[in-house]
This record gives C-alpha cells, structure tokens and sequence, in this order.
C-alpha cells in the first residue's frame, strides 16, 4: 500500500506533518476530512533517484538478520535524511525506519531512541546511549545537524558516503574471495586424505609387513593423529581462534598487537593505508558537514581503528586546539605520509580543506584496492602450487611402499 506524506492544519491554525498509508490520496484526503482537518499538501513517498540511493527502497523490506551491517546503516541514513527533509517529525521518522529495517538489533536500537525522543532527549543524545552501535562518525554528523539546524542535509552527506564505503568493502570482498575458497579447498582436501583414505593403506602395510619410508611414516603418524584426535583438534584450533580475537581486543594488548599488524610482510601495508583511507575519508565528510576542525580530529581519532594512529592523532588535536597549524603537525609524525602534510597545507592555504582530504581519501582506495588484486593475483598460483607440492608430496609417499609391494611381488 502506498505512503503518502502529509500537510494539515487543524482548526486552532496548527500545523501537522506526517505519514500515512491510504489505497489512494482521495482515500487518504477523505480520512484526513474526516479527523476535522484542513489539507495544505498530499505527498506520495518515492523512491529516490539517483545511482546511489537506487538500492535504498523506503519499503524494501527482506528477511530479517540479527546483525547491523553497513547497509543497514546507508539505509538508516538515507531515509532518515527523506522524512525530515518532507516534514515528518523526528518521533515518527525513527517509529517509522523502526518497522522498515532489516535488521532486528537495528529496529531494537531504533525504537529505544525513539522512547528516548518521546522523553525529551535529542537525537544526538539518545544515539550517545549506544556507544556500541553508533560509531563516533554518527554521533559527530547528528551533532553537527542538530547545532546547524540541517540534520537532513548532513545524513545525507553521511549516507553517500556510506554507499561508497559499502561499493569499496565489495570490491575488497570480491578479490579476496577466490583465494578464502582456495584455502578451504586445501585444507578440507588434506583433511579427507588424512581421515578418510590413508587409514585404508595403513591396514595394507601392516597385514604385509613392507618397511616403509620416513615421508610415509610421517604422513601416517598424521592421519593417525587426526582420525583419533580430530575433534579436540577442531575444538583446539578454535580455542586458539577465541584467543587470538581476545588478545587482540583487550586493552592492554591491543596496541601491542596495533604496532605488531603494522610491521608484518604484506599484511602490514595493507592495514597502514587501510587506516590512511580511513582517516582521510572520515576526516573529509566531517568537515564537509561544518564539523569544527578539533571535533572532527577526535572523532577521527576514536573511528581510526588503529592505536598508535589513535594517539598521533590525539596528539594532534591538542596541538591545533593550542593553535598550531594542522599540516605541520601532520609533519611531525613519521607514521603520516610527506602526501598527507603537503596536501593538507595547500587546503589551509586555498581554504578548501574538505575537498583536499576528499582527495587524498580517493588516493588511498585506489592505492588500497590495487594493493589488494596484486596480493591476491600472486597468491592464487602460490596457493595452487604449494597444494600441488602437500597433496603431490602425500600421494608420492604412499606410493612408494606401493612399489614395494610390487618389487617384493614380481621378487616372489
């Protein structure tokens, strides 16, 4: 059934805007007469157009998922941007984007914040409570709409560019997704070797006696191991797992872990550009909404998702809060590209900060991405050749007492 967004005056001269599903807009004037109301304007709700926005339906709706993915927040974004900028009431937007989400943490969140407004929070506030559900960016953009006056305007900057973050997290995903299908191969192949076919030959050797190879007598030590032990192995490589991930988020290893991801081969640089890409993509739509330089310094620094770019850039601020320029502190930090620094100085220079960093964020995706496909262009023969040499290595060492076998029969 359609939505029709509407305009009405009551019979005290006040004004009320909302929302309401009517078959038809005489259906849905006929209603609104009926309440005792005058009628200013009657709205259908379309979708947007655009490329960006296409994939944004206001009644798109799918099954649910208990997860908040990048979607649902480009989707939170986007329409929230509609119904204020068409003068529904903050109240019934979020009541609205509440029963529209696909997500079944994110219409929970929704209608919290929307119990919240109800009770006199603002919106910036009431998205405050979820620290971890709204990132610094969100709570930054919503502060800034609301002390401008032009929340509209501000989430939908914020929701471009989340629709290109989620168009570059594809590409990314895309490339990778060959060589994770690869490394599942392998193991699952050596696996079924190890547990399913080599017991079968070790039965043979044994009932013949054949002396066997030190390569054979490994790879059945192994089969042994896993079809006795394969359970506690499975449950070990994912205790393992657990605390890797808990190393990695506690707080006092965190950094130590932060500093280790950036001095590793390969995996190193791409986590550096991917905080550089970060950085300077946040930086840029929060000064391009009127976020105050030193504001947006923080709120990049807590979204940076890197300790020791967390802490240079914390560093950072208070410097430009005493009233150092922003491109010679960027300068004084190795960990910061001469690029950033220079380009930063030419923005304070001209005055076109937010189109510089919008630069320099574009820079940094092409750098990563190409990174990327070259990784994974060496890695997928890598791959195919070092499984070629385990299972090869593994099939030679059960045919050597095969041969044996042969020998001793040919012998007899």
């Amino acid at each position: 059934m359609p939505k029709y967004i509407y305009s009405a005056k009551t019979d005290d001269a006040k004004t009320i805007r909302d929302i309401e599903e009517a078959r038809s807009r005489e259906e849905l004037v006929a209603k609104l007469r009926a309440r005792g109301l005058f009628i200013v304007s009657v709205k259908e709700v379309k979708e947007r157009e655009g490329r960006p926005s296409r994939i944004f339906r206001f009644l798109h709706k799918k099954g649910k998922h208990t997860s908040i993915s990048v979607y649902d927040f480009a989707f939170l974004a986007r329409n929230l941007a509609t119904t204020l900028s068409s003068g529904v009431t903050l109240l019934r937007s979020l009541e609205l984007l509440a029963s529209q989400t696909e997500s079944i943490k994110l219409e929970k969140v929704l209608a919290d914040c929307s119990r919240c407004v109800r009770e006199g929070l603002s919106l910036s506030e009431a998205v405050a409570k979820f620290p971890s559900v709204f990132s610094p960016l969100w709570r930054g953009i919503v502060e800034v709409g609301e002390s401008s006056g032009n929340l509209p305007f501000v989430l939908d900057k914020l929701a471009e560019y989340l629709e290109l973050r989620m168009e570059f997290e594809r590409r990314i995903k895309s490339a990778l997704v060959y060589p994770v299908i690869l490394i599942f191969a392998a193991i699952l192949a050596i696996l079924v070797f190890l547990k399913a076919i080599l017991p079968k030959f070790i039965t043979l050797f044994e009932e013949f006696e054949v002396e066997l190879p030190m390569s054979t007598k490994i790879i059945f030590g192994l089969s042994r191991i896993v079809e006795r032990h394969l359970f506690f192995i499975v449950v070990g490589v994912i205790l393992v797992g657990v605390g890797i991930y808990l190393f990695i988020k506690h707080p006092r290893t965190r950094e130590l872990w932060n500093r280790t991801q950036l001095k590793m081969p390969f995996v190193g640089q791409l986590t550096f550009l991917g905080c550089l890409e970060r950085l300077s993509s946040t930086f840029y739509i929060l000064l391009d909404s009127g976020l105050p330089l030193v504001s947006a310094l923080e709120v990049c620094a807590r979204g940076v998702g890197n300790v020791i770019f967390e802490k240079a850039i914390f560093s950072i601020k208070d410097k430009v809060r005493d009233g150092a320029a922003l491109s010679s502190e960027f300068s004084r930090f190795l960990i910061f590209p001469l690029l950033i620094s220079e380009m930063v100085r030419i923005g304070e220079e001209t005055g076109t900060m937010p189109e510089v960093f919008h630069r320099i964020s574009i820079h940094y995706q092409k750098e990563l991405t190409t990174r990327v496909e070259r990784l994974v262009a060496a890695f997928e023969p890598a791959m195919i050749i070092l499984m070629g040499i385990l299972i090869g290595g593994m099939v030679i060492s059960l045919f050597l007492p095969i041969f044996q076998l042969s020998t001793l029969g040919v012998g007899g």
